[in-house]
C-alpha cells in the first residue's frame, strides 16, 4: 500500500498551483536560464520530486505557465476580432489599438497575472529558445490578430507600414508590462488608472500621424481617450 500523504501537505491540486505560481514569479524575475527546479520547489514549499512528477522538466513547467494563462490570450483575440469588424468606423484605429492595449494592461494590474505580464515582457524582449514553442502557440496568434485588425483600420497602408505600426505599439506596451529603466528614472510614476487609456491614445495618434498626416486633424477627437472626449471645459 502507498504511504499516506503527511497531513500537513495541501491537496495535490493546490500544490500544483503553488509550483506554477512560484515558477511564474521566478521566471519573470530572473529569466528561464537563471532559475533551477530546486529554487522553484523551495519557493513553492513542495518536495523537489513533485515538480518533476507534475511537469516532467523545467521546459515543461515553463510551457505550463504560458498555457495556464492561455485563456487571457483568447479573450484578447476576441476583443481584437470585434474591433476589426468595426475598424471602418471613424474611431476604428483607436478601437483596434484599445483592444490590444487594454487586456495586456489589465494583466499587469491583476495580482493573478502580473508576474505573467512581466514574464511576457521579458520574453518579447529577449526570447529564450525554450520559450519559442510557447510564444508560437500563445503570443504569435495574438500579434497576428492585431496585425489583421490594423490592416482593416488602415486598408491603404503597406505591409511594411503595418509591421512598423505593430512594432511601435508592442514596444510601448512592453515598456509598461515589465521592469523598465524608466521605473528608476521616474520613481513613483508607475501605471495609474488612466494610463492604459492614454497609452491607447498615444499609440493610435502616433500611427495615424505617420501613416496619414493629412487626416490627423480631422480625426483628432476620435484619437482622444474616451474620458477626455467626454470632458468639456466649463
Amino acid at each position: 500500500m502507498p504511504s499516506p500523504r503527511p497531513s500537513h501537505l495541501p491537496p495535490r491540486s493546490d500544490r500544483q498551483q503553488a509550483i506554477l505560481r512560484a515558477a511564474e514569479q521566478l521566471f519573470a524575475q530572473r529569466g528561464f536560464n537563471a532559475v533551477t527546479i530546486r529554487q522553484i520547489a523551495e519557493a513553492a514549499d513542495v518536495p523537489l520530486a513533485l515538480v518533476g512528477y507534475y511537469f516532467h522538466h523545467k521546459e515543461g513547467l515553463f510551457r505550463a505557465v504560458f498555457a495556464h494563462h492561455g485563456h487571457l490570450h483568447h479573450e484578447a483575440m476576441r476583443a481584437l476580432e470585434e474591433a476589426r469588424r468595426r475598424a471602418g468606423e471613424p474611431d476604428g484605429l483607436l478601437r483596434v489599438v484599445d483592444a490590444f492595449v487594454q487586456p495586456l494592461m489589465r494583466w499587469r494590474g491583476d495580482s493573478a497575472s502580473r508576474h505573467y505580464a512581466r514574464l511576457l515582457a521579458r520574453e518579447l524582449a529577449q526570447s529564450t529558445p525554450e520559450a519559442e514553442s510557447a510564444l508560437q502557440q500563445h503570443v504569435d496568434p495574438l500579434l497576428q490578430r492585431f496585425l489583421d485588425a490594423l490592416q482593416a483600420a488602415l486598408p491603404k497602408a503597406s505591409r511594411a507600414d503595418l509591421a512598423d505600426a505593430l512594432r511601435f505599439a508592442l514596444g510601448a506596451v512592453q515598456a509598461h508590462l515589465g521592469e523598465h529603466r524608466l521605473d528608476k528614472v521616474l520613481p513613483g510614476q508607475g501605471v495609474e488608472p488612466g494610463t492604459a487609456l492614454r497609452l491607447s491614445g498615444f499609440i493610435a495618434g502616433g500611427i495615424r500621424a505617420v501613416l496619414a498626416p493629412t487626416v490627423l486633424s480631422a480625426l483628432a477627437p476620435a484619437l482622444m481617450p474616451p474620458r477626455a472626449r467626454g470632458h468639456t471645459r466649463p
